[in-house]
């Protein structure tokens, strides 16, 4: 009896040396023999894919063909798979090997950029469906290259980006209907601050999809940002510590997926603003401001900051709180000036995984509401999410206007505003 459908993905420190090959391999062995079926993806050993960029750089001067570029990059995961494979073999578990410069490569990709190329979604899963699924219910492990792929015109190389094997699990695991994916690192999870830097730092037991998408794209190495495109919110996901030697135990889990919407915040907000000299080179001058908010209990629904400003937008309710609160803090420092409010104003939050790699997501929102005459008072952007002020009175205009300037965006889903 199948228990469940997993994919696990070694990264390069986790299978270094020959030792560390036979220890992921028998972890893997362990839960094949639970019941479960396996996939196996594999990142090149240790440091090998920048030793061969280095023997790269140095065997030309004036640069290299993109494509001999990813032939030659790929002989790390290519090595890695086939002595994954062994390992297998030579413990009497059944083992195929996915390489792609083979036609039943799993992962096909666009050629438009050929070192960190998109996956072809449709064409990816009928690979998987084709090849992957057969093997898996007769009880072999396939064990797939990470970080390369296929191209869709000439079935030369593609690569999926640095870190890029993350994004081969995830997305194998979308297109086989995996019910889990574990990445294993030399990390024992996704931890509070870099444990590289931060002695203290300990490890989360769960962070959402949001939340880690976040941190991935601002500089976070424990996962590549892509791979969370390919996550349903069915799928379970850890990230763990290779020193463990057991898939079972416990890291980081992932939870989720990422929903895409437009909602509008319920409740009018005001824009309290500060003017004075010397507004962005003065320390703590924020926190100068905002300290007597804290005390009265004011949430801070947005901030903007200027050369010569800091506003600051709050619930309308608390308008005329806020503004005692904040105006003797103007009387007694040198370099504020003056505070002023500006009530009825909406926020709408636009959320969605595809901002982050969609040219011009800002001019399809902003043009149809110049065209309408409608002013904007603050947008604002940060990776998934674009948050967007307006005048109260007309924040159901806009709404249907952002709405119907995304028709193809099939990630951005309407959300009630009743």
């Amino acid at each position: 009896m199948i228990n469940i459908r997993i994919v696990v993905k070694f990264g390069g420190t986790s299978i270094q040396d020959a030792k560390r090959i036979e220890k992921a391999a028998q972890s893997v062995i362990k839960k094949l023999k639970e019941g479960n079926e396996i996939v196996v993806v594999v990142s090149a050993m240790g440091n090998t894919t920048d030793r061969l960029i280095s023997l790269l750089d140095g065997v030309t001067q004036s640069g290299y063909d993109r494509q001999d570029y990813n032939e030659f990059v790929s002989f790390g995961e290519r090595m890695s798979a086939r002595l994954m494979s062994t390992a297998l073999k030579a413990n009497g578990i059944k083992a195929q090997v996915f390489d792609p410069f083979q036609a039943d490569f799993p992962l096909i990709t666009d050629t438009e950029n050929l070192n960190e190329a998109n996956i072809i979604p449709n064409i990816s899963k009928e690979q998987c469906q084709k090849y992957i699924d057969p093997l898996l219910r007769e009880g072999t492990i396939p064990v797939v290259c990470g970080f390369l792929a296929r191209s869709i015109t000439d079935g030369n190389i593609t690569c999926l980006g640095r870190g890029g094997s993350d994004v081969t699990a995830f997305a194998l695991g979308n297109f086989i209907n995996a019910d889990e994916v574990i990445i294993v690192t030399d990390t024992s999870g996704v931890a509070s601050a870099d444990p590289h830097l931060i002695k203290e730092a300990r490890t989360l037991p769960k962070i959402s999809v949001a939340e880690m998408g976040i941190l991935s794209e601002c500089g976070a190495k424990v996962l590549h940002p892509r791979a969370l495109y390919f996550k349903e919110g069915k799928m379970k996901a850890k990230i763990i510590n290779f020193q463990n030697g057991d898939l079972s135990t416990n890291g980081t889990e992932i939870e989720g997926s990422f929903t895409s919407t437009i909602e509008i915040f319920p409740e009018r907000l005001s824009l309290l603003t500060v003017i004075g000299d010397r507004i962005l080179e003065t320390p703590g001058l924020l926190k100068e401001i905002i300290s007597p908010l804290a005390i009265e209990g004011i949430s801070i629904q947005g901030v903007s900051t200027g050369r010569n400003y800091i506003g600051l937008y709050l619930l309308e309710q608390f308008t005329e709180k806020a503004y005692d609160a904040v105006h003797p803090i103007i009387l007694k420092n040198e370099f504020l000036k003056s505070v002023s409010l500006k009530k009825g104003i909406a926020l709408l939050i636009l959320s969605s995984r595809s901002f982050i790699e969609t040219p011009g997501v800002i001019e399809r929102i902003t043009k149809p509401l110049a065209q309408n005459h409608i002013n904007i008072l603050e947008i604002s952007s940060m990776k998934t999410d674009i948050m967007l002020f307006v005048e109260w009175n007309c924040k159901d205009t806009v709404y249907k206007l952002i709405t119907s300037s995304l028709p193809l965006m099939e990630t951005v889903a309407d959300k009630d505003t009743e």
